[in-house]
């Protein structure tokens, strides 16, 4: 094994110990409702950073696209996150399959990945493990904008497909993620998805880890 192929392994199986303290970012673009591409403030390098927890309609997929929703998702994280504006990437951020920083991005004291669910332009969206507290408080967040109808909840865009399964579709998949009810802990196999509404579903790799979770 290579050096740089070791190096990546490490960081992928230990994302706890790539961010041992909160890391300053400056926007560089905002690519769609979440996922940004941004630079340190001390190190100069640039991360490309998809929001923990949160899924927003896609800009461009395969090719494929979610429309004006997804454009006005993507506006929505542009007026939150200027061009040049600095953000605080949590300690608690992580890195992704496709070697992304997974990131739970703070400004002002405002958690941002917590503002777009509670404004309504997009989905809870975890997969185990995760951390309880903050998937309780993305939970009420995305709650409250799906009781007030806003952004996808509203009646202009109530109709648009989660992004989740837009992607399925796109890509002619299917699920293979058991999902559970957060509040509930219960089970449901991947194509019974919408049988939990989406401010609760959280999703498993593999069934063993959902019972060791609890969840049955």
């Amino acid at each position: 094994m290579n050096t740089l192929r070791f190096i990546f392994l490490f960081l992928i199986l230990s994302p706890s110990l790539l961010f041992a303290q909160n890391l300053e970012l400056k926007i560089v673009s905002v690519h769609d409702g979440d996922t940004l591409t941004a630079v340190g403030t001390l190190d100069m390098k640039k991360y490309k950073v998809r929001l923990m927890g949160l899924d927003t309609p896609e800009v461009d997929f395969y090719s494929n696209s979610q429309g004006d929703v997804a454009l006005k998702a993507r506006d929505s994280l542009r007026r939150l996150l200027p061009e040049g504006s600095t953000i605080t990437l949590a300690s608690d951020s992580q890195i992704d399959k496709h070697g992304r920083v997974l990131g739970r991005l703070l400004k002002d004291g405002m958690d941002i990945n917590k503002e777009m669910l509670r404004q309504g332009w997009g989905v809870m969206y975890f997969i185990y493990p995760f951390e309880k507290r903050i998937v309780s408080d993305y939970s009420k967040a995305a709650k409250e904008a799906f009781d007030s109808r806003r952004g996808i909840f509203s009646n202009e865009f109530k109709d648009t497909e989660t992004p989740y399964l837009f992607r399925l579709r796109v890509r002619e998949q299917v699920g293979r993620n058991p999902v559970g009810d957060l509040e509930l802990k219960k089970l449901v196999l991947p194509e019974d998805v919408d049988k939990i509404p989406v401010w609760k579903r959280v999703f498993f790799p593999d069934l063993q880890l959902a019972y060791s979770a609890g969840y049955r």
